[in-house]
């Protein structure tokens, strides 16, 4: 065995303990032992209506239909810098789909079933992907991986979405305040808001398993393995070139 495989078991095992811990610190753990705000098993009413309030915006659809005058569902009012958040997240991991689909090394994995768990509970089924597929064995790489229109397609609605997110929380809704005003509201959340803290470990979480699954997909001699050092953008322009 060589010594970059003897490593495979040791990295695996790393991944199902960060695994165990996200969960528990972020999902599990009592109020205030770890972190603030309340576990998954003591939810309040009020995070539910939080979340369900996001999940009702997702990508933007919603209040750009209301902006446009289409209100037969009205948006809810949700601060600007959450809405950005938590769908820059979701463009992100929606990106992560041709991503998989192009790893050759975890051939035999049920990569579109993990994607779409992903797609709402994110890195709880990322982490466990990427420990399942630690332990196999590297593939061969001599070509670039030939991406087609889905990756594109894909590659265009995270741009497009990830962008808006941005704009979105330096100009939208401005009865919530000016730039330093949301700057202030979002620090505060940060501080006492749990999901909020979960959204951030996810983007630190998504720089990471983007730049290991570019680096493992793209061979050594291609021209575009530096976009896997760019979180995000790198992805989205890997996608589209």
């Amino acid at each position: 065995m060589s010594q970059e495989n003897s490593h495979q078991p040791k990295l695996s095992i790393l991944l199902w303990i960060l695994s165990v811990v996200y969960i528990y610190v972020l999902l599990l753990s009592p109020p205030g032992q770890i972190l603030p705000g309340e576990p998954i098993w003591a939810i309040q009413p009020q995070t539910l209506q939080e979340l369900w309030n996001e999940s009702l915006n997702f990508f933007f659809l919603v209040p750009i239909l209301n902006l446009i005058g289409i209100k037969s569902l009205l948006s809810p009012s949700v601060h600007p810098w959450i809405e950005a958040q938590f769908n820059f997240a979701e463009a992100w991991i929606f990106m992560f789909l041709p991503l998989l689909l192009a790893d050759k090394r975890s051939q035999g994995l049920p990569k579109l079933l993990i994607w779409g768990l992903a797609m709402f509970l994110t890195n709880t089924f990322l982490i466990p992907y990427m420990a399942t597929r630690a332990i196999k064995p590297k593939a061969e790489l001599e070509e670039e991986p030939r991406k087609g229109l889905l990756a594109r397609i894909f590659g265009i609605i995270g741009i497009i979405i990830g962008g808006i997110a941005i704009m979105w929380g330096i100009i939208a809704r401005p009865e919530f305040g000016d730039l330093s005003t949301k700057y202030e509201y979002f620090i505060d959340n940060l501080q006492h808001n749990r999901v909020t803290i979960a959204f951030c470990v996810d983007l630190v979480l998504f720089t990471i398993f983007q730049t290991v699954l570019m680096g493992e997909i793209e061979p050594p001699h291609s021209g575009k393995r530096w976009l896997r050092f760019i979180p995000f953008l790198g992805l989205a322009v890997w996608l589209l070139i």
